[in-house]
């Protein structure tokens, strides 16, 4: 924009013919027009500029966008400043990127600097693109977030659909295999105790029909008791399978305990069999129920001797002291203390895979129909486990098979008891003193055989089918010295029968029977020790047994 004379033709005629493209404005709407239409850079004259209103340039520029600084070029005359003053200079600067070139001046000099403006507008429009091609990217990262959000929630939610999907397909599975093992169990304990009801009821209806002969009697009598034994052995089996028999713990010395198997399995062993013992005499005493304990290892010397037979072999009974650290996890899952690690290996043809997986089931066992339970090795876990320790089988074939069990050492405070419990004494047999028991028991037979092995002993006897006739009797005013009564009956069981009892009869002596007690009796177990004498018996018990055990407490009552 150069409104008089010539220059503005004159100067688009040298920007042309540097090939610079140029559009003459003829006032200040024009030009910007112009330059809101996209012009690249605005040359212009001061006189163009004198008594003209640039105030709408000067907003147009100060409105541009971010990126924009729109160039200008002044030509001015000599000493612009001078003659304007500061105000002059002020309205320069109003125009933001001004460039003032003092006239005269040449071609090449007009040409070099209207290239440089339009360079630096260029470099603005690739700002400008840039910009705007970060904004789309911005955008884009948000949608892909909003988009990312949603996508990790809706696969949330479909994780937490599987894990509940298998959740409940491993719910099934463990259903499936507690059944399966409930099947085995089931099947199990119907063959032995079926066999022992063979053999009980088999004997006894014998004795019915031989009342005459006092020979066969006896016999029949014995084979009754044995089969009797025989079935009370399964139930111990069965209890230390499930963790539920009680074990009376007491310190063990290994080393003396090992020396004796080895002399009793020398021989129960038979000859193809050595049996070696690797223990020292200065191992720490091991805390475990000793009667168990040795029934295990027996057990497990047995199925070592099974292993090996035919051939000829050797069975290790070996023990070791052994730290397990706190932080440090035991494979087999033991807690942090002191154990000794009791092993018996043996040199026979080992498990393949597929047996050792199932070697501890209940009832499974790879011997000939009728030659084994299979309780050994799971009741070994059982026992191993209630006391404390844990058990590990490592076998291979050709390898051999090696037991280890982990017991708990004794601390050095803990000594053996150096006498039984009074409830626990034994009477002789034979009192002269005339006592009356209250027995209760809802099982008909076991009453009346256990009430007539009571009555053997002189005493008077009165029976009751649950607790309620118990505590009628009670009511009555009968002279009672003894309450025996099982655990489990309908209505009242035998725990709450002796607290009502004690209300009526402070401190009355008390005879529990109980085929197991779990952990939910263990504390009124020994609230019922303490408020009076109380005994504990478990099933099956022997008539004199009992009698014993009831002769003993009224003495000591």
């Amino acid at each position: 924009m150069a409104p008089h004379g010539r220059d503005a033709a004159l100067a688009a005629d040298i920007l042309g013919k540097a090939g610079v493209p140029s559009r003459i404005c003829a006032n200040l709407d024009d030009l910007t027009g112009a330059i809101t239409e996209g012009a690249g850079a605005a040359l212009l004259t001061e006189e163009g500029l004198a008594r003209r209103d640039v105030l709408p340039l000067q907003r147009w520029v100060a409105a541009q966008p971010s990126w924009s600084d729109f160039p200008f070029i002044l030509l001015a005359a000599p000493r612009f400043g001078a003659s304007r003053g500061a105000q002059g200079l002020a309205w320069l600067d109003g125009l933001g990127n001004a460039v003032l070139l003092e006239r005269p001046l040449g071609a090449a000099v007009l040409s070099s600097a209207v290239r440089a403006a339009l360079r630096a507008r260029g470099r603005q429009y690739q700002a400008r693109t840039l910009l705007a091609e970060y904004e789309r990217t911005a955008a884009q990262i948000a949608a892909l977030n909003a988009s990312l959000e949603e996508r990790v929630a809706a696969r949330t939610a479909e994780l937490r659909a599987e894990a509940r999907e298998r959740e409940r397909a491993e719910a099934m599975l463990i259903q499936a295999q507690k059944m399966e093992v409930l099947g085995q169990l089931a099947g199990g304990v119907a063959h032995d105790v079926n066999n022992v009801l063979q053999a009980v009821l088999g004997g006894a209806r014998m004795i019915v029909r031989r009342p005459d002969d006092p020979a066969a009697v006896t016999r029949l009598a014995g084979m009754v008791v044995d089969a009797a034994l025989r079935g009370a052995g399964v139930a111990r089996r069965l209890l230390a399978l499930a963790r539920r028999g009680k074990l009376q713990v007491e310190p063990v010395d290994a080393h003396h305990m090992f020396a004796g198997l080895q002399e009793v399995l020398a021989h129960t062993l038979g000859g193809a069999v050595t049996v070696h013992v690797e223990a020292g005499s200065d191992l720490p005493p091991v805390l475990a129920d000793r009667g168990q304990l040795e029934t295990v290892l027996v057990n497990l010397a047995v199925n070592a001797r099974d292993a090996i037979a035919p051939q000829a072999g050797a069975v290790t009974f070996s023990a070791v002291a052994e730290e397990v650290a706190s932080g440090e996890p035991h494979p087999s899952g033991l807690a942090p203390g002191s154990y000794l690690r009791l092993a018996v290996a043996d040199d026979g043809p080992g498990m393949d895979a597929g047996t050792l997986a199932r070697a501890t089931e209940p009832f499974f066992t790879t011997k000939p129909r009728g030659k084994g339970t299979g309780l050994g090795l799971s009741m070994a876990r059982g026992f191993a486990e209630q006391s404390g320790g844990a058990m590990h089988i490592d076998s291979a074939l050709e390898r051999g098979t090696i037991v280890t069990l982990w017991l708990p050492q004794a601390g050095k405070a803990v000594e053996p008891p150096t006498a039984p419990p009074a409830a626990s004494v034994v009477a002789a047999p034979g009192r002269t003193q005339r006592r009356c028991v209250l027995l209760v028991d809802d099982e008909p037979q076991v009453r009346t055989v256990l009430a007539a092995g009571i009555a053997e002993r002189g005493h008077v006897v009165i029976q009751a089918v649950d607790a309620a006739a118990a505590l009628a009797r009670l009511d009555a005013g009968e002279p009672v010295d003894l309450l025996i009564t099982d655990l489990a009956m309908p209505g009242q069981d035998g725990l709450t029968l002796i607290r009502a009892a004690r209300t009526r009869h402070p401190g009355l002596a008390a005879l529990l029977i109980t085929g197991h007690v779990g952990d939910a009796t263990s504390m009124l177990l020994d609230q019922a020790a303490s408020d009076g004498p109380f005994g504990l018996v478990h099933k099956p018990v022997m008539p004199d047994e009992l009698a014993d055990r009831a002769d003993a407490m009224m003495s000591a009552a």
